[in-house]
């Protein structure tokens, strides 16, 4: 009750400051409407009369001039203006009459309209003096207009200072007005202020306690949205980034068994001599290597998500492990010929740590520096100490790392070019793993570019040991998987010309001998540009193309090649060949204007199968036959 009897009054006592306030809002509108309509009276009258009266100066002005010069030219038209002018100056000063009252301003009025008549009847005797013959008389009219206009001209001055006063005196009885208006105003306000205060004071404390109380479930709010927007957010990019690594993941793994399983089935037929038996083996084995590392590196993200990931941990020297993972990185670098630098510091000391994983380390960062390193480039590792740290660097020349992706070049599944036209292969994983195993080992692995085609550096700091025992450890290896593959006879293609294009030179080079071991004839493009300059000087009967390729992808080579002609190879018959294998990718292969759909590995019958098949719908001279 009590609570409630001071809310009542609490209540009353605002409405009724509330009242006052409006009550002194309403007084202080109402006289300052008074004070301003009063001045604006005055000042609006006093104002027109002043410019009425200079008007009316400067249209006598007019006139006399115009009568002046019509004496000295004789021309008719300043006549004409003269006589116009002495017509407005009458009806301006029947106008002022009707306003103007009082004696002096009546008599001045009065004293100008005389003067004006005076001037224009002396106007007129000249225009008469004028036609008529003799001069001395027009002479003697002219004169004596001239000295009217004169009489005339004081007149109108008079006037205009007469009106100069009588705006100045009103004036300052409008400043007097105004003086006491504003202090009228001045008390008003500040009572108006006052009880605006009072009001505004018991107003914020009898809505303080709602509005904490409305701010805080306000804020509860407004944070649950965004926890629910951040976590919307986060799913539908973990979404995007599971969408993405999985087709990844397809395409790394069915790329290298297309080779495989195609130079597999070439062996099981006899028909491949010694040379191309040991290219196969060769290419079987390298491939196969390839996958390993990928599951490796799977496995070892499993690992490091379920907690499983374990070190053997001993004291070793960096010296001895950057040297095995660069030996075995010396044929990739000689391939693209790219000198691999090692400046090792051999007294940095032992550190604590798995000496497999930290190969694993090194290895993936001088395997990603080759890689993204072009043909001539150059590679360099360098071991030193830093304090109580040892750091390696490698350093190479490459495409560099935009500034953008660089705060996630170690994030997983992440790759600055995703998607069909992205350069290098890969699962996005290598960085991923290779900072999980730095900070396991308790230390840091910074990346930095300069930007694109600046090259990068990535630094691993790893805290020094201070016992000095050193002891080896037994190299990585990848076990290689057996298998069998069932051997079927295979189509002839006898004379049949197909165009192979594919990034992949181990691809080419498998389905190149596949179908000439066929009969075909067989040219191989690893880009679409080359492709395209192939087909200006030679049309296949079938197109055997890759999607995923860097630069400009398949469907840039096909809706090229649709684009022309018959005659110039616009309805080759055309298969895509690609690791990518989700339904909304065979839809959209189909509907870009592929004829068939094979996804990597494909069985080597299957594919000469297509080809056959694709080929029979066209004629001998390469253009399609007659169904």
């Amino acid at each position: 009750m009590p609570a409630r009897a001071f809310q009542r009054k609490l209540i009353t006592t605002l409405i009724v400051i509330g009242l006052l306030a409006v009550v002194s809002s309403g007084a202080t509108l109402v006289v300052s409407r008074l004070i301003v309509a009063s001045v604006d009276k005055v000042a609006t009258s006093q104002a027109r009369d002043l410019a009425d009266s200079r008007q009316l100066q400067l249209s006598g002005s007019r006139k006399i001039l115009d009568a002046r010069t019509w004496v000295l030219t004789g021309d008719p038209g300043y006549a004409l203006a003269a006589t116009s002018g002495s017509a407005g100056m009458r009806d301006q000063i029947s106008r002022m009459k009707a306003r103007i009252t009082g004696s002096p301003g009546e008599a001045l009025l009065d004293r100008v309209a005389a003067a004006e008549r005076q001037h224009q009847e002396r106007f007129e005797r000249a225009e008469l003096a004028a036609g008529a013959p003799g001069g001395r008389g027009a002479i003697l009219v002219a004169d004596s207009l001239v000295s009217q206009g004169v009489v005339l001209g004081q007149a109108l001055d008079a006037l205009v200072v007469h009106m100069d006063a009588l705006t100045l005196s009103g004036l300052e009885a409008t400043r007097n007005s105004v003086a006491l208006a504003q202090k009228i105003l001045n008390a008003i306000t500040f009572a108006t202020i006052l009880l605006a205060v009072i009001f505004c004071i018991m107003f914020i404390l009898v809505l303080n306690k709602s509005h904490r109380v409305q701010a805080t479930a306000r804020t509860t709010a407004e944070e649950r949205q965004t926890r629910t927007t951040l976590a919307l957010s986060a799913a539908e990019e973990a979404g995007h980034l599971r969408d993405e690594f999985l087709a990844t993941v397809s395409h790394e793994l069915r790329n290298p068994l297309a080779p495989i399983l195609t130079w597999t089935q070439l062996l099981r037929s006899g028909t491949l001599d010694k040379e191309k038996s040991d290219r196969a083996l060769e290419v079987i084995e390298r491939n196969v290597r390839s996958q390993a590392q990928l599951i490796d590196d799977l496995v070892d993200v499993s690992r490091v998500v379920s907690g499983k990931f374990r070190l053997d941990v001993r004291p070793i020297e960096l010296a001895s492990v950057i040297k095995a993972a660069a030996e075995s990185q010396r044929p990739a670098s000689d391939a693209k010929q790219i000198r691999l630098l090692l400046v090792l510091d051999e007294r940095v000391g032992l550190v604590s740590g798995d000496s497999e994983r930290l190969q694993q380390v090194m290895w993936n960062l001088i395997s990603n520096a080759i890689k993204f390193t072009p043909k001539g480039g150059r590679v360099q590792v360098v071991l030193g100490r830093a304090e109580s740290h040892v750091e390696v660097s490698v350093i190479d020349s490459g495409i560099g790392i935009d500034a953008a992706f660089l705060p996630h070049v170690f994030e997983p599944f992440r790759q600055e070019n995703a998607g069909s036209m992205r350069r290098h292969g890969g699962l996005g994983l290598g960085l991923s793993i290779v900072r999980t195993i730095t900070e396991l080992h308790g230390g840091e692995i910074t990346a930095h570019s300069d930007g694109p085609g600046l090259g990068s550096r990535f630094m691993v700091k790893l805290p020094v040991l201070a016992t000095s025992q050193s002891l080896g450890e037994p190299w990585r290896r990848h076990p290689i998987p057996g298998g069998e593959a069932a051997h079927e006879a295979l189509r002839r293609l006898d004379g049949i010309r197909v165009l192979v294009v594919d990034d992949e030179v181990s691809t080419n080079e498998a389905v190149q001998a596949l179908l000439s071991s066929c009969g075909a004839v067989v040219r191989i493009a690893s880009s679409v540009a080359e492709a395209l300059g192939v087909l200006d000087g030679w049309e296949p009967d079938v197109l055997v193309s890759d999607i995923a390729m860097p630069g400009e992808d398949g469907y840039a080579l096909i809706r090229k090649l649709r684009e022309r002609d018959a005659t110039h190879g616009g309805s080759i018959p055309a298969v895509a060949l690609t690791a990518y294998a989700k339904i909304e990718d065979r839809v959209s292969i189909l509907a870009a204007g592929f004829q068939m759909y094979l996804s990597k590995p494909a069985d080597p019958a299957e594919l000469v199968a297509v080809v056959g098949s694709l080929a029979s719908r066209r004629g001998a001279n390469g253009h399609p036959k007659d169904v």
